[in-house]
């Protein structure tokens, strides 16, 4: 093989290497399961679905819901995209209802009190997710069933909030309460936001 020949190979060896995709990971508890496709949601919240066809797995006992399973795959993450591998650590099945809080709901399965519901919930179902602007927190709204109040949830582990429903001079409703630090809830422009003393903290992502 000549020099030029030898350095061409070269080249395309190294496009080839260099465009390979990056392996990424998601990290979540097992929401659905079927025979090749597994969903989980990650602890930011968001629900991830991966097909398992061609996936490797490894499985101490099985996968159940609300298992945790780490998956494995390549690129920039689309609904239903292939799993190269996925492994999955079996939760404390045994304890699964043996940890009921003081208003009977089952923490290890996801769930918590929500007052303005007066129901035991998971956020991720029930509420609707919005993002700090700055950092990695974010927020999740709940609404009582006749949208008089709207329960605050933070990733965070800050209280929740309780905020009232108020209509607004200009038309429209904003959820707060009388206190010069309270946080706002508004529908601007198609998407759910939280303010605090005219500042935008949490912003709805689509």
């Amino acid at each position: 093989m000549n020099k030029l020949n030898l350095f061409a190979v070269s080249l395309c060896a190294g496009f080839a290497f260099g465009c390979s995709p990056k392996v990424s990971t998601a990290k979540g508890i097992i929401c659905d399961a079927t025979m090749n496709t597994l969903t989980i949601v990650s602890e930011e919240g968001d629900t991830l679905s991966f097909s398992t066809l061609d996936a490797k797995r490894v499985v101490a006992d099985g996968i159940l819901l609300d298992d945790t399973a780490t998956v494995y795959y390549e690129g920039k993450y689309n609904t239903g995209m292939s799993a190269q591998k996925i492994v999955v650590v079996p939760g404390k099945r045994e304890m699964v209802g043996g940890d009921r809080d003081k208003h009977g709901c089952i923490g290890s399965a996801g769930y918590q009190w929500c007052e303005v519901q007066q129901d035991c919930i998971r956020i991720f179902e029930k509420g609707i997710r919005l993002k700090a602007i700055d950092g990695d927190q974010s927020a999740f709204i709940v609404f009582s069933p006749d949208s008089s109040k709207v329960e605050l949830f933070f990733s965070s582990g800050d209280k929740n909030e309780i905020l009232d429903r108020r209509t607004l001079p200009a038309g429209g409703y904003a959820w707060n309460v009388e206190d010069d630090d309270t946080k706002n809830v508004r529908l601007v422009d198609g998407k759910w936001t939280i303010s605090q003393r005219g500042k935008t903290i949490f912003l709805q992502e689509k």
